[in-house]
């Protein structure tokens, strides 16, 4: 059945949609994220420059490994209004189960993404899906995934509301229990211990990125919160580790994981 289901990916490819697919490609899939991260060869593949945005109906939803190699994603079948179905890929399934935005079959949605070719089959790497007044958003204007931090922020926003706590690493740790469960790591500081929420652990593990104890961080935050009666936790807004800064949140707090930064 899985496998019949995947022949029909290949085969109902934009069957009257025309998107000027370039040159076919293949993909080597590598391990880290098991082939999503944001400098994969699956990923390179996005260019802005056949980024086209285009209105259909969900027709199908399924569970498939994009590539040999990678692990499980999610990909829709929309059919725009001239007839023509196109297979769009969204990510992977533990970045798109966790979305606010939910997609159903016979949705109404406007999807904006890349085209591609990749042997010998036409896909669209999504970057936005809009369902209603919602939005499933999937990467970031230039094409990166919001589903990876490694790629590091070259310049931070200028803004006085953050503020930053430099120290050492002493261990990485979670906090809290069942489905609100996070990521974190104490701090050593010249203040004492800190302890720091990375996010979610459904969105964090996958990522990859553990800092080994005694590694000097500064990490930048807007301020506290509470997640139990005994303790205060400080949300990671950026993290700076040598030259390399990475996003966890926006100023404002809102997490990357939660449909991509606001503008």
């Amino acid at each position: 059945m899985e496998s019949n289901m995947r022949k029909t990916l290949a085969t109902l490819i934009l069957a009257n949609l025309t998107i000027g697919i370039g040159v076919t490609q293949t993909v080597v899939v590598d391990s880290r994220m098991h082939g999503y991260a944001y400098n994969s060869p699956y990923n390179r593949l996005y260019n802005l420059r056949s980024q086209i945005t285009f209105d259909g109906r969900i027709t199908g939803i399924q569970r498939v490994e994009p590539r040999n190699g990678m692990s499980e994603g999610v990909t829709i079948l929309v059919k725009a209004p001239n007839g023509g179905t196109a297979v769009v890929e969204l990510g992977p399934t533990w970045f798109v189960d966790n979305q606010k935005t939910k997609l159903n079959l016979k949705d109404q949605v406007q999807v904006t993404g890349s085209k591609i070719m990749v042997d010998g089959r036409g896909v669209i790497l999504a970057k936005l899906v809009k369902v209603g007044h919602s939005v499933l958003a999937l990467r970031r204007p230039e094409g990166y995934p919001y589903w990876d931090i490694a790629q590091p922020v070259t310049q931070l926003p200028p803004d006085p509301n953050v503020i930053e706590i430099t120290g050492a690493v002493d261990r990485m740790t979670t906090f809290g229990t069942g489905p609100n469960i996070a990521s974190g790591l104490v701090l050593r500081t010249a203040n004492g211990l800190v302890n720091i929420d990375l996010g979610p652990t459904w969105f964090y593990e996958p990522q990859a990125i553990m800092f080994n104890p005694g590694a000097r961080l500064t990490i930048l935050t807007g301020g506290t919160y509470s997640v139990s009666p005994t303790g205060r936790i400080v949300p990671a807004y950026w993290i700076r580790s040598g030259d390399n800064i990475y996003q966890i949140r926006t100023s404002s707090g809102r997490g990357v994981w939660e449909n991509g930064p606001t503008p």
